[in-house]
């Protein structure tokens, strides 16, 4: 277990598999609380439905012993009548049932599309790090409709099979008790057939819903990156990637149907055999009058309302296997804690001043690779901090702790003099803004972007703060101007417009600590400029947090820290960082030199 972060052991952020499929099942059966009123409503439907449908029987024993038998043909048309309406209530009530189950089911499916959601929200970056978006979209969506069917349309095809039989089998020990034991015969070897294929079903499902994640998962990839496969011509390459992956989807799928074809035929027969039972018996005991023909027929009946819910026992439970293995796949994530959170006793955040100490902080990734390695560095409010280093010097990570999106395995992080583990997230992030290398936004228009920095902005802060980042001037050339729908991920947006707006998102903010992570490394030269004076007027006052290659990004910030391999081997301004004739010194002596085109 990695070391403690100096407020006990760092939990482990890695999923736990809910071996246990009944587990499962309970807890899946909490979600139903919410809307257990709707359920027992539809559940008694349901029931009315039931016992509605195992009344016709009844009818032909009466009319074929009492009024054919008998010759009292005058009561047809009543019973008739009788018959009617008992298939009209039992319609009525079987839509109330099914109404009501789909309001249950669409809540059902809503409350737990949102927990789960909220929950994968509440979780690091590690656990992002580790996952793919496209597998835990698959569990957000296909895996939590399957639980949803296992908690309504399962459990109703449960009352209506259990009841069904219990009402057969109590009518046909009325009628004959010696018959009912006959085709009671074949029951414990259904029972044991249904639950040793039901178990082999599970193990099939699990592996069928990881197939699933994993395409779901490259296909999400491959349409995020259609551009660059597009570009390169890899249309083929993707093409059998993509079709290895469905190609294990439909293996899979196929060695359960394959089972499920050979299991569902034996089982029937097995129940087939209850039916031949009753008419070899019964034929013997109607010759010995301990049995009428309208009592066997009504029997008959009945054995078949008794062995048809067995036999649906079999898709039932091949349904429970699939949703049990969903409810694995989602308490997977669910059981995943996060290190990430609010204290338990929390700080209020102190006055807003920006300035950001490292006390001897030690970072290591979960799976044990350091990063970072006893670094203390004290930055003043309103300073300008520049990172410098090769890739994988730890500089993305150095700043990543600011907002604890990690946190640290041995020393401390402090903001304005309160360490970051002792205040709330949302404070501590409030105060913090990104400008990122590779800008995220969303599908939506200029403004609903924008806002996103400050939800209360009205429309004057907005367009101040796309002047503040050089954005208005083209924002105004739009079509829509500011509702000008910009497509997902910006996509009809450059690059320079797309890091313009980053910037005013960040102005709207109005941080006390700015991070500016290579915000400028893949612009063109006008666009460049336009951010560099963007840039200057947002970092005014505020502490600042460069992580750039380009001379003419860091050279102006107060200090520049040179990190390699996890450590600060260089700090110091950009003049006597030149003069110490280091890392720094060289790197910018070799920038000058590709600057005017000098071999070195």
């Amino acid at each position: 277990m990695p070391r403690g972060d100096g407020f006990g052991w760092r939990r482990d952020t890695r999923p736990r598999r809910a071996t246990d499929p009944w587990r499962a099942a309970r807890r899946c059966g909490q979600w139903a609380l919410p809307v257990l009123p709707i359920l027992i409503f539809g559940g008694a439907c349901t029931l009315g439905g039931v016992f509605l449908a195992q009344q016709p029987p009844r009818l032909f024993r009466y009319t074929i012993d009492e009024v054919i038998m008998d010759e009292r043909f005058h009561e047809v048309g009543r019973v008739v009548l009788l018959y009617v309406g008992i298939l009209v209530a039992g319609q009525l009530v079987s839509a109330l049932s099914r109404f009501w189950m789909t309001v249950a089911g669409q809540r059902l499916l809503h409350n737990m599309r949102i927990q789960l959601y909220d929950h994968m929200q509440s979780l690091p970056l590690t656990f992002f790090d580790n996952h793919r978006v496209g597998d835990l979209m698959a569990r957000v969506t296909g895996d939590v409709r399957q639980v949803e069917s296992l908690i309504l349309h399962t459990g109703n095809s449960l009352v209506r099979q259990i009841f069904g039989m219990g009402f057969a089998l109590y009518y046909m020990t009325r009628y004959s008790p010696l018959l009912t034991v006959l085709i009671l015969i074949p029951v414990p070897i259904l029972a044991i057939g249904v639950y040793v294929f039901s178990r082999r079903m599970r193990i099939l499902y699990r592996a069928i819903r990881e197939s699933m994640g994993a395409l779901s998962a490259k296909l999400q990839e491959n349409l995020s990156g259609i551009r660059v496969i597009q570009a390169f011509h890899r249309e083929p390459v993707e093409h059998d990637r993509i079709a290895a992956v469905s190609v294990d989807v439909m293996n899979r799928s196929v060695k359960a149907s394959r089972t499920a074809a050979v299991v569902y035929p034996i089982l029937r027969l097995v129940g087939a055999s209850g039916a031949v039972i009753v008419l070899g018996a019964g034929a013997v005991l109607i010759s010995r009058d301990a049995l009428t023909v309208g009592a066997l027929t009504a029997f008959s009946m009945y054995v078949a309302h008794f062995y048809s819910p067995i036999n649906e026992f079999v898709h039932t439970f091949d349904t429970i296997q699939r949703a049990l293995a969903s409810g694995e796949r989602i308490f997977e994530v669910l059981d995943t804690e996060s290190d990430i959170r609010d204290p338990a006793d929390p700080m209020p955040m102190p006055p807003p001043r920006g300035a950001v100490t490292f006390d001897h902080v030690t970072f290591a990734y979960p799976d044990g690779k350091m990063v970072l390695c006893d670094i203390s560095v004290d930055v003043r409010p309103g300073q300008r901090i520049a990172l410098v280093g090769r890739s994988g010097a730890g500089k993305t990570s150095f700043v990543n702790l600011i907002p604890r999106f990690y946190d640290v395995s041995d020393g401390s992080v402090s903001v304005d003099g309160m360490d970051v583990r002792r205040v709330r997230l949302a404070e501590l992030r409030q105060s913090i803004a990104m400008v990122l290398q590779e800008t995220f936004l969303f599908d939506g228009t200029i403004r609903e972007n924008l806002l996103y920095g400050n939800l209360n902005a009205d429309s004057e802060m907005i367009e101040t703060a796309a002047r503040v980042a050089n954005a208005h001037d083209f924002i105004e050339c739009l079509a829509q101007g500011y509702d000008t729908p910009i497509g997902e991920r910006g996509v009809k947006l450059s690059g320079g417009q797309k890091q313009r707006m980053a910037i005013a998102r960040a102005v709207l903010a109005n941080p006390r600590i700015l991070i500016l992570d290579e915000a400028t490394s893949s612009v063109d030269g006008e666009s460049e400029q336009l951010i560099h004076q963007a840039l200057q007027r947002l970092m005014k006052g505020r502490t600042t947090f460069i992580i750039a290659h380009r001379l003419s990004t860091v050279r102006s910030a107060d200090r520049i820290l040179v990190l390699e391999d996890g450590r600060v081997t260089e700090e110091g301004p950009h003049s006597d960082l030149l003069a110490n004739a280091g890392w720094y010194a060289d790197m910018a002596r070799r920038q000058i030199a590709f600057e005017i085109g000098e071999d070195l």
